[in-house]
């Protein structure tokens, strides 16, 4: 009989110890795993630099992230995707006849994530306004031209919704003054999936539709820029 009653203390004491929390550098744990010590850390192999080809070694740290059934993974390193100069082929955009608004598709950048990232994209683009005939505003009226861009899907555009609107005004009545480039630039960032994206960059003109003299055209892209930076979650 005290056999068998050391037997169930024992297995009483083990049980109860299996479902205790565990203390590391102290004997009062507080939670379920407990490593006390204001130096205190927790090394795991499988993410250092030679298991793990995210973990790049040297000095650098890395985000870890955890998903949805709490496994522990390093995240992609954050960074430049794509970075381009003087990308357009110069794209000229006309009103239509009375000066409304006209637009067109200046250029379109395909890129892809590999991980859920927030994604910042700027853009810089030239502006050089004529009249319908290529040469120097004179009339005094103002007209606007826009930048913007849609996101993709790799190849085609979703114009449901336009991102980084912004816009310059101009005018001139002296063929002496404000002639040259017009530049519009904008950084947006925004949060994205996994998987394959595009930026479909866009420019519109606008006269305010008053009549035909009052038309003109704007050729954008002679300088331009646009970078795309992932910044991995």
């Amino acid at each position: 009989m005290k056999i068998i009653i050391t037997l169930c203390l024992l297995f009483t004491t083990a049980l109860s110890t299996v479902w205790a929390q565990v203390g590391i550098g102290t004997t009062d744990p507080q939670e379920a795993l407990h490593i006390a010590g204001a130096n205190s850390n927790i090394r795991i192999d499988g993410l250092n630099s030679l298991n793990n080809t995210k973990n790049l070694g040297g000095a650098d740290m890395y985000n870890v992230v955890v998903d949805a059934d709490g496994k522990l993974s390093l995240t992609e390193v954050s960074g430049q995707l794509s970075s381009e100069a003087s990308m357009l082929a110069p794209v000229v955009v006309q009103t239509t006849a009375n000066s409304g608004l006209n637009s067109s598709e200046l250029y379109s950048k395909t890129f892809t994530l590999t991980e859920k990232a927030l994604v910042v994209i700027t853009y810089y683009v030239s502006m050089d306004f004529e009249d319908t005939a290529g040469a120097t505003i004179v009339d005094g009226r103002a007209k606007i031209a826009h930048n913007y861009w849609y996101l993709g899907d790799g190849t085609t555009p979703d114009t449901t919704k336009s991102y980084g609107m912004t816009s310059s005004v101009y005018f001139n009545s002296d063929a002496m003054t404000a002639t040259g480039y017009v530049y519009n630039s904008r950084s947006v960032t925004i949060p994205l999936n996994a998987g394959t994206h595009s930026i479909h960059l866009n420019g519109a003109v606008f006269g305010g539709g008053l009549t035909s003299d009052a038309a003109f055209r704007v050729t954008f892209g002679d300088v331009d820029r646009l970078d795309i930076h992932a910044i991995y979650l």
